[in-house]
C-alpha cells in the first residue's frame, strides 16, 4: 500500500510539475502581447497630453498668484508636473510607459481638485486669469486625445482581464506582469 502511494505520489507531481509549465509557456506571451499593446497604444496619448499638463501648470500658477499657494493642491500638483516633466524629458522609445500612466491618472485627479477648489472660494472665483487658465486647461480635451484614450483603456482592460485569470494570475505576479492604471481624463 505504502509503495503504490508513493508511486501515485510520484505521479501527481510530475504531472503538477508539467502543469506548471505548460501554463506559464501558455500564458507568458499572451501577457506580454498584451503589455506590449498598452505601451504601443500609450505613444499617442503621452504626445496629446504635453500640451494638457502645460496648461494644467499654468492653471496651477494662476492658483498661486491668485492666492491659494497655501492649499494642499497647489503643492501636490506642483510635484506631479514636476514628475510628469521627468519623465517627459525621455525619447518615446525610452519612455516608462507604466510611470507616465500612474502619473497623469495622478495629474487628472488633482485637476479636478484644483477645478474644485477655485469653484468654492469666493476669492478665488473671482480671479479672472485662474478661471482663463483653467478654460484653457479644459479645452485640451478635443476628439483626438479622447479617442487615443479610449484606445488605451481598452488595451489596459484586455491585458488585465488577461493578468486577472484564475490561474493566469500566480504566472502574472512571479514574472513581475504589473497592473496598469486608466486614464481617466478631467472634465
Amino acid at each position: 500500500m505504502s509503495r503504490r502511494f508513493r508511486r501515485l505520489a510520484v505521479v501527481a507531481i510530475v504531472l503538477l510539475v508539467i502543469g506548471a509549465v505548460a501554463l506559464v509557456l501558455t500564458t507568458r506571451p499572451k501577457l506580454e502581447d498584451d503589455r506590449s499593446a498598452v505601451d504601443r497604444t500609450w505613444t499617442p496619448v503621452r504626445g496629446s497630453l504635453a500640451e494638457r499638463y502645460n496648461r494644467l501648470g499654468e492653471a496651477n500658477a494662476q492658483l498661486v498668484a491668485a492666492g491659494g499657494g497655501d492649499r494642499d493642491v497647489a503643492r501636490a500638483l506642483g510635484l506631479r508636473l514636476a514628475r510628469w516633466g521627468e519623465l517627459q524629458r525621455a525619447r518615446a522609445g525610452d519612455a516608462d510607459a507604466d510611470a507616465e500612466a500612474q502619473t497623469a491618472d495622478q495629474l487628472e485627479g488633482l485637476a479636478t481638485r484644483l477645478q474644485a477648489v477655485a469653484s468654492s472660494s469666493d476669492r478665488l472665483r473671482a480671479a479672472e486669469s485662474l478661471n482663463q487658465a483653467i478654460a484653457a486647461f479644459q479645452g485640451t480635451s478635443n476628439p483626438q486625445l479622447q479617442a487615443a484614450v479610449k484606445m488605451y483603456n481598452d488595451s489596459v482592460r484586455d491585458y488585465e482581464d488577461e493578468r486577472d485569470g484564475l490561474l493566469r494570475s500566480p504566472v502574472a505576479s512571479l514574472f513581475g506582469y504589473d497592473s496598469r492604471p486608466q486614464l481617466l481624463l478631467s472634465s
